[in-house]
């Protein structure tokens, strides 16, 4: 089969799924052709197989795979060399479609053992993520409330750029009008001299949320977090990562929690799949890289499970690091008892961040204020918390 006939077989399939509802993206349809090059064509379930594995990444779109791969064999049993043996073998393809129908597993006849009727099982693993949606649940009203308070006091002690109110300082700048002033209670003799400076008020935040498997029972959460300070905080950026990076940060703004579930289950569909933190921050910083500088707080949502190339992690937090002001990591299992950051996730990334503490302090005030403390004055640049010396001596590097 030429390869113009190779790139139309893996087109026609792609556009029978997604005339059944299921999206195949063009990266996938090019997947598929290139793995057809490798395959004997003439033998109908290596055809089946390869087309499967490079376009079905779920049980629904494994199904309308099965039936749209039986009209294809239909459509071409007249036309095409490799589908010459006819209608007869449909059952066949019935049988394998039920056979797989349970993900990414293959049934097909070994020839060796044809007269017995058996059957061999192949488990097979495709280099692509996972395409899968997750229905969340939207905040209730007292979570909402609950988590602003929260918020508005988080932004505070992460402040690192400074706004228009001023504040005494003894190394500000001169304020002559305050001076002669304070000099009134001295008979106009300028005894004391006063200082002022911007107080630092404004706060950018980067936020990454990892919404990979490992992370899934914690998706209501992320969504109430995300939500809350997309919607009622300005300059905040959100994305999500797994395998692959999802801008969120329109979807997330929308004006009630409900609107946004549904547009977060339309759009986000990398739920659910494996974590690649290196790969997606660096993807980050090549495409998104301007919006870090040096008065950004990064937020990072994670359990550091990284199945990724931890040096490439380790040069991505290094280059974050460099760019931003500060580096925040939130972990649910830091706030178990116990707990030591021992995933390669967390020993690698562990030497570039500021901030570590568990997902508990976004949930209530009592568990922020336990971390970050009472004062309402932003944290100094370079200030770390939640950072055993016991946990850096156990980095190796």
């Amino acid at each position: 089969m030429r390869l113009a006939e190779i790139a139309e077989l893996a087109v026609d399939t792609a556009r029978l799924l997604r005339s059944r509802g299921i999206r195949c993206s063009v990266a996938e349809t090019i997947d598929a052709a290139n793995a057809l090059k490798y395959i004997d064509l003439n033998r109908r379930e290596d055809v089946y197989a390869a087309l499967k594995i490079t376009l079905a990444k779920n049980l629904e779109a494994v199904r309308a795979f099965n039936e749209a791969f039986r009209d294809l064999v239909r459509d071409r049993s007249r036309d095409d060399e490799a589908f010459t043996k006819g209608e007869s073998d449909l059952a066949f393809w019935d049988e394998m479609g039920e056979a797989s129908s349970g993900g990414n597993q293959f049934v097909f006849r070994d020839e060796r053992s044809a007269s017995s009727g058996k059957k061999k099982t192949m488990i097979s693993y495709s280099p692509s993520d996972m395409i899968s949606r997750k229905r969340l649940n939207p905040p209730t009203p007292s979570e909402i409330v609950e988590g602003r308070r929260v918020v508005r006091r988080l932004r505070r002690r992460l402040a690192l750029k400074e706004g228009r109110r001023l504040e005494r300082d003894r190394r500000g700048e001169l304020d002559i009008w305050r001076s002669i002033r304070t000099s009134y209670s001295t008979l106009g003799e300028m005894v004391k001299f006063v200082h002022m400076k911007r107080k630092k008020t404004k706060t950018k935040i980067v936020l990454f949320v990892d919404v990979s498997g490992s992370m899934d029972n914690y998706s209501d959460w992320l969504l109430k977090t995300m939500h809350t300070l997309c919607r009622y905080t300005h300059n905040v950026e959100c994305f999500l990562f797994s395998t692959r990076l999802f801008r969120a940060t329109e979807i997330l703004a929308r004006s009630s929690p409900e609107v946004a579930v549904e547009f977060m289950w339309r759009w986000a569909d990398m739920w659910g799949s494996g974590t690649k933190i290196g790969y997606c921050l660096n993807k980050f910083l090549q495409r998104y890289g301007e919006m870090v500088d040096k008065y950004t707080t990064v937020i990072i949502i994670s359990d550091g499970w990284d199945t990724g190339d931890p040096r490439l992690l380790r040069r991505s937090m290094a280059q974050l690091k460099e760019r931003a002001g500060r580096i925040v990591w939130l972990n649910p299992y830091a706030d178990k008892p116990g707990y030591r950051p021992l995933t390669i996730g967390m020993l690698t990334a562990i030497q570039y961040i500021d901030i570590f503490a568990g997902t508990s302090v976004l949930n209530d005030m009592p568990s922020f204020l336990k971390v970050f403390g009472r004062s309402f004055r932003p944290l100094r640049r370079g200030s770390k918390i939640g950072l055993s010396p016991r946990w850096l001596r156990q980095v190796y590097w």
